[in-house]
C-alpha cells in the first residue's frame, strides 16, 4: 500500500508542478481534459518496466502483461489528444467513439485470458504497439465519418459495459499462473481505478465535482500500475540474484572438481612413472630406489586424502629438501634434466601441497620449457623461496599478467589452464604466493613460503646481555 502511495505522489508531481509553477494555467477544467497526457507516459513507463522483466524472465503472462499495459497507455494518449485537439468530436462522433472503446475493452479482455493459456509469439512491445497503433489510428478514422451522436442513457449503458468488461479482465488477471497474489490483486486495482476514472470523465469539462474525481482515480491507478511494475522488477531482480549467486556456487564447485582433478591425475601420473621405473630399471641405485618408494608411498596417502575429501593437512614446519627429492628424482628417472641441490631449508607449510606445486611447475618446464630445468631453494628475509627456472622461450607478454587465471594458456598449449592457477591457490591458502620472475632466456616461476619462526631463547640464558 506504502509503495503504490508512493507512485501515486510521484504521478501527481508533474500536476503539482504545473499548477505551482503556472499560476496562468489554473483552470480546473482544462486540467481535467489534458491530465491524460500527463498521466500516460506513467503507464507506458510501467509497460517498459514489464517488458524489461520479460527479457529476463522469458515468462509468457509477463509477455501478455506488457503488451497490455502499451495498448493502454497508448490509448489514452489518442483519447487525450482528442479531448483536447477537437473536443466537439467527443460528442459529435460520440457513437463511433463509444464503438472504438468497447473494441478496446475487448482487446483487453482477449489479452487477459489469452495469458493464462498462449504463449505470445512476437516481441509483447511490438504486439502493444501494433494493436495500440491499429486502435488509435481508428479513433482517428471515425472522426473523418459522419456525426453520430448518441444519446445519454445508450452512453451510459456502453460505458456500463466498458466498466464490466474491465472488472471481467480483472477476473482473468487475478486467474493469471505464476504471478504473485500482491502483484496480480495490483494490477487488478490499477485496472479498475482507471476504468473508473475514464467512466467518470467528462466529456467536455464542465462537470467539476465528476473532472476531479476521475482525475484523482487516474492518478491513483497510474501509481497503482507503476507500483505493481515496480515490484515486478523487484521481483525478478530477487530471482536473478538469487540465479546468479546458485551459478556461481555451482561455478565454484565445479571449478573445485576440475581442480582436484588435476590433483589426483598428476599424482596418479607420479605414481605411475615411479612404479614403473622400479619394475623396468632392475640396475637402479638402491639409494634412488628407495626415493622412488618413498615417493610412492607419499604420493598415495596424498591420493587416498583427496580420494576421501578429508581436510587439508595441518601447515608444519618442513624440511623442503624432504619433499623435493623424491619428486625430482622421479621427474630424473623419466628421462628429465633436473638441476638441484639440497639446501637445508625448512619452512613453514603443507608438504604435499609443495610437492603439488612444484610437480605443477616442472610438468609445464618439461612441456614449454626446453631440455633442461633448475630447481633451487633459497633463504629469504623472513621467507622462503623455490624458484624453477627452465631454459625455453618465456611466458609471452600477452598472458603474462594473466597467466595464473583460470584456463588462461599460450596459444598452442595443450594444457587445460588448470594447473598454474591450482599452484597458485594451493601457495596462498597456506601463507605463500606463486609469481613469474623475469627469466633469460625462460620462465622463472618463483614459490614463496613463511620461514620457520625463531624458538625464543630460554629464560636466563643471557641472550641480549652485552
Amino acid at each position: 500500500m506504502g509503495q503504490s502511495l508512493v507512485a501515486s505522489a510521484t504521478v501527481a508531481l508533474p500536476f503539482a508542478l504545473l499548477w505551482w509553477l503556472a499560476p496562468r494555467v489554473r483552470d480546473l477544467q482544462r486540467l481535467v481534459l489534458v491530465h491524460e497526457l500527463f498521466l500516460h507516459p506513467f503507464v507506458l513507463a510501467a509497460g517498459a518496466l514489464i517488458y524489461v522483466c520479460w527479457r529476463i524472465t522469458g515468462r509468457p503472462t509477463t509477455a501478455w502483461l506488457a503488451a497490455g499495459v502499451v495498448v493502454v497507455g497508448l490509448q489514452g494518449f489518442a483519447t487525450a489528444a482528442v479531448r483536447v485537439g477537437r473536443p466537439s468530436a467527443l460528442t459529435q462522433h460520440a457513437g463511433w467513439l463509444v464503438g472504438v472503446d468497447l473494441l478496446l475493452a475487448a482487446v483487453l479482455v482477449g489479452i487477459a485470458a489469452l495469458a493464462a493459456h498462449r504463449v505470445l509469439l512476437v516481441d509483447p512491445f511490438v504486439a502493444g504497439a501494433g494493436v495500440g497503433a491499429v486502435l488509435v489510428m481508428a479513433r482517428v478514422w471515425v472522426l473523418e465519418l459522419p456525426t453520430l451522436p448518441i444519446g445519454s442513457s445508450l452512453a451510459d449503458g456502453a460505458a456500463v459495459l466498458v466498466l464490466a468488461a474491465h472488472v471481467l479482465t480483472v477476473g482473468l488477471v487475478a486467474r493469471l499462473p505464476r504471478a504473485e497474489v500482491a502483484l496480480r490483486a495490483r494490477i487488478g486495482a490499477a485496472i479498475v481505478l482507471l476504468a473508473v476514472g475514464r467512466f467518470l470523465t467528462p466529456s467536455g469539462g464542465a462537470n467539476d465535482a465528476a473532472g476531479v474525481a476521475a482525475l484523482l482515480f487516474d492518478v491513483l491507478g497510474t501509481g497503482v500500475l507503476l507500483a505493481a511494475a515496480v515490484a515486478l522488477i523487484r521481483v525478478v531482480g530477487g530471482e536473478v540474484l538469487g540465479l546468479n549467486v546458485r551459478l556461481e556456487r555451482l561455478e565454484a564447485e565445479l571449478r573445485e572438481g576440475r581442480a582436484r582433478q588435476h590433483e589426483v591425475g598428476a599424482t596418479i601420473a607420479g605414481i605411475a612413472s615411479a612404479s614403473h621405473l622400479l619394475q623396468t630399471q632392475r640396475t637402479m641405485p638402491a639409494g634412488s630406489r628407495q626415493t622412488l618408494e618413498r615417493m610412492i608411498d607419499s604420493e598415495a596417502a596424498r591420493l587416498q586424502r583427496l580420494m576421501d575429501d578429508r581436510p587439508v593437512g595441518a601447515v608444519v614446519a618442513t624440511d623442503l629438501d624432504a619433499v623435493l627429492e623424491p619428486l625430482l628424482v622421479a621427474h630424473r628417472s623419466r628421462g628429465r634434466v633436473v638441476r638441484w641441490r639440497p639446501g637445508g631449508v625448512v619452512a613453514t607449510c603443507r608438504p604435499d601441497d609443495v610437492a603439488e606445486v612444484v610437480n605443477i611447475l616442472l610438468e609445464n618446464a618439461a612441456q614449454h620449457g626446453g631440455p633442461g630445468v633448475t630447481v633451487a631453494t633459497l633463504v629469504g628475509d623472513g621467507s622462503v623461496e623455490i624458484r624453477v627456472s627452465d631454459e625455453g622461450p618465456g611466458v609471452p607478454a600477452a598472458i603474462a599478467r594473466r597467466i595464473f587465471e583460470w584456463g588462461e594458456r599460450r596459444a598452442g598449449s595443450t594444457g587445460q589452464g588448470i594447473g598454474l592457477h591450482v599452484a597458485r591457490r594451493l601457495m596462498v591458502e597456506q601463507g605463500g604466493d606463486l609469481h613469474l620472475a623475469p627469466g633469460d632466456p625462460g620462465a622463472v616461476f618463483v614459490a614463496t613460503l613463511p620461514a620457520v619462526a625463531p624458538s625464543p631463547p630460554p629464560v636466563g640464558s643471557g641472550a641480549g646481555r652485552p
